[in-house]
C-alpha cells in the first residue's frame, strides 16, 4: 500500500526570504495578472501588508513546499496578503486545507476578523465563500491619463497633515487594508512617495500619495471629502504630473473619488471583491 504523503502547515518564519519569494512566484504562476516578485519586491509587499510571518503558513508535502498563505496583522485584525498553491498541487483540495490551517492559526492568535480582496472571476472567490467569508463591497482599479483641467496647485503634506486628511476622508469611504494609514505613512517614509493635498478654507480636504516613475505613477492612496474636493485633487494631480498615466487600486465603486475620476475619463480595470470572515 502506498503511504499517504506527509502534509504540514508550517509558520513562514521557518523559511528564508529567498525560499518564500520563490514559493510565492510558483504559487502565482499562471495567475490572472502577473505577480512575480524579486526578493526586494517581496520584502516591500510584506512591509506594506504588515505581514506577520509567524502567523502566515506554508504548505509542505513530503518536505517540498507547495503553497503559501501570507497574513497581515494590525491589532486584532488580520489580512490575507497573498494565497496560492503551486501548479503541481492544484485541483487536489490543497487550497481548502491551507485556508483552514490559516484560519485556525489566526483564531488561535486571537484575531477578531480576517479580510481579503479577490478578483471577481477568480475561482478562489468560491473557496472563500465556502469558508464563511462574506462579500462586503466591489473594488476597482482606476487607470488612465488626466486631461489638463483648471490650473490648481496642490500643497505638500507632512506626515501629520497627511494622517489628518486621511482620517477626514476615511470617514466617508473606509480604506482597504493596503490603503490604511500605516501603509500610506510607510510609503512616504520608506519609499519616498509624494504626499499632495488640496485645501479649502485652509483645511486639507483631499490628498494623494504617489510614486514617481517616468511617464507613469502608482497612486498608492487618494481620498477626498466630497466631489468638489475630488475634482480639485484631480486638477492638482494633472498639474503636478502632466501627461502621467495614473493607476489606483482598491477604489470602492461608490466613492466620490471614483465618480470624479471616471467622469474625467479614467477607466476601470480589474474588478475585485472585498471579503470578511469574523473569527
Amino acid at each position: 500500500m502506498q503511504n499517504r504523503p506527509e502534509t504540514r502547515f508550517i509558520p513562514a518564519t521557518e523559511f528564508g526570504r529567498s525560499e518564500l519569494t520563490a514559493l510565492w512566484n510558483r504559487a502565482y504562476e499562471n495567475y490572472f495578472v502577473p505577480i512575480a516578485f524579486t526578493e526586494a519586491l517581496f520584502e516591500r509587499h510584506l512591509r506594506r501588508a504588515n505581514a506577520d510571518l509567524a502567523l502566515s503558513r506554508v504548505l509542505a508535502i513530503d518536505g517540498a513546499l507547495h503553497g503559501i498563505s501570507l497574513a497581515g496583522r494590525r491589532q486584532g485584525r488580520a489580512y490575507l496578503a497573498g494565497f496560492g498553491i503551486a501548479v503541481a498541487q492544484r485541483g487536489r483540495g490543497r487550497a481548502r486545507e491551507l485556508l483552514e490551517a490559516q484560519i485556525s492559526a489566526l483564531s488561535d492568535a486571537g484575531m477578531r476578523e480576517v479580510i481579503l480582496e479577490v478578483i471577481e472571476q477568480n475561482p478562489a472567490r468560491l473557496l472563500y465563500r465556502k469558508a464563511g467569508f462574506a462579500e462586503l463591497r466591489p473594488l476597482v482599479v482606476l487607470e488612465g491619463t488626466l486631461a489638463q483641467g483648471r490650473a490648481f496647485a496642490g500643497v505638500a503634506l507632512d506626515a501629520a497633515s497627511l494622517a489628518s486628511a486621511h482620517a477626514l476622508c476615511s470617514a466617508n469611504t473606509r480604506p482597504t487594508w493596503r490603503r490604511e494609514i500605516p501603509t500610506v505613512l510607510d510609503a512616504v517614509a520608506a519609499e519616498g512617495a509624494v504626499a499632495l493635498g488640496v485645501k479649502r478654507s485652509g483645511a486639507v480636504v483631499g490628498y494623494a500619495v504617489y510614486l514617481e516613475a517616468g511617464a507613469s505613477s502608482a497612486l498608492l492612496d487618494a481620498g477626498a471629502l466630497d466631489e468638489a474636493a475630488a475634482s480639485d485633487l484631480l486638477d492638482a494631480l494633472a498639474c503636478a504630473r502632466a501627461g502621467t498615466t495614473w493607476r489606483l487600486v482598491d477604489e470602492p465603486a461608490d466613492s466620490v473619488l471614483f465618480r470624479a475620476a471616471t467622469a474625467r475619463g479614467l477607466a476601470t480595470g480589474i474588478r475585485q471583491v472585498e471579503m470578511q470572515l469574523a473569527l
